[in-house]
């Protein structure tokens, strides 16, 4: 396959819900489109409103060949999926792998079907160093680093310090432990008590529930905003907590709060460390003093505030559309060659 050549790319989509890993798909096959490549997204869920699809998005009853047009590439995006990828009569499956679902504690009933699965001989695509790790040494897989990219909307405010009151945003849904939003919410109340002038800035897919409400009350709720509002909203913030456990796959929200400018505290898990650990102050997962303390710190201190900014606009720099979108179709190119088959 010579470098010019363009492929013929399917993405298999279970649901298009607001979340992160969803996104990343859609922004990934639109990189391909960019580089000239045939792709379309065959869909479960409905075309997303959320997110500019433009051509190429089919929605579908199965993932049947009847249903899915024939391509070179057939990437699986989710464990469910890589089944019906592989079965595909024409081209290769490849599995993209944005976190590893056998870590997760509410499927543990899937963990061995899972495990089975993972076990496919499959080229792989994934978006952090410990997903490397996973694939290659556990399931004998030939991997890809292919991280996610930043729109060009992820962009800063002019700003020389956190204001007041500091406004600090705690993303993602409550209900879903993984993020570790009540580890925020908690560190939140404790510098309340402490007399910091601040405003809890909550972000989250979900309506606000009653669990959350009784735990701190925000000063502002927003709910299901499209990527292009969070990002306007992250920039006239001063500083963003992410608490997720180990089982994170990326940390997307981290890298996106960098780009507007947005300082970060976070968790101290691989997929943090992997782009954020001289950018973001990393403390340990659950620890809520931890948390509290360094937020505390870090926006009553500008110089150290204006140091972290710069730090996370450089390293967002590296996660430009441009640069993303060569690796994404020199992955492809590789999946789709068979040259993943002379080095495992």
């Amino acid at each position: 396959m010579s470098e010019g050549d363009s492929l013929r790319v399917n993405y298999f989509l279970e649901d298009t819900a607001l979340f992160g890993g969803v996104k990343v798909v859609l922004h990934h096959a639109e990189l391909l489109r960019s580089r000239g490549h045939r792709v379309e997204v065959v869909s479960k869920g409905p075309r997303p409103s959320w997110y500019p699809t433009g051509e190429g998005f089919r929605v579908v009853p199965n993932f049947e060949p009847g249903h899915v047009p024939e391509a070179d590439l057939h990437v699986a995006t989710f464990w469910t999926t890589l089944a019906a990828a592989v079965a595909q009569p024409s081209g290769q499956a490849v599995h993209f792998c944005q976190g590893f679902e056998a870590g997760l504690e509410h499927n543990r009933g899937d963990h061995p079907k899972i495990i089975e699965t993972y076990s496919i001989p499959l080229p792989t695509w994934t978006v952090s160093p410990h997903l490397v790790e996973i694939n290659r040494t556990r399931f004998h897989r030939p991997v890809r680093l292919v991280t996610p990219a930043l729109e060009s909307f992820w962009q800063p405010q002019d700003r020389s310090g956190p204001g007041r009151p500091t406004r600090i945003v705690v993303p993602h849904p409550f209900e879903f432990y993984m993020k570790g939003v009540d580890t925020a919410l908690k560190a939140v109340r404790r510098l309340r008590e402490t007399g910091l002038d601040l405003c809890l800035v909550r972000l989250s897919q979900w309506p606000l529930g009653a669990d959350e409400r009784k735990l701190i009350e925000p000063d502002e709720y927003h709910h299901h905003l499209p990527p292009a509002e969070v990002a306007e909203l992250l920039a006239g913030c001063d500083l963003l907590l992410a608490p997720s456990w180990e089982s994170e796959g990326f940390g997307l929200m981290v890298l996106e709060a960098m780009a507007c400018g947005l300082p970060v505290v976070a968790s101290r898990i691989p997929s943090h460390m992997a782009f954020a650990a001289d950018a973001a102050e990393l403390v340990e997962a659950a620890d809520v003093d931890a948390f509290a303390e360094t937020a505390g710190a870090v926006v009553t201190d500008p110089p150290r505030w204006r140091r972290m900014r710069e730090c996370g606009l450089d390293r967002a720099n590296g996660f430009s559309e441009d640069a993303v979108a060569g690796i994404l179709d020199g992955a492809a190119r590789w999946a789709a060659s068979g040259d993943w088959r002379q080095k495992r």
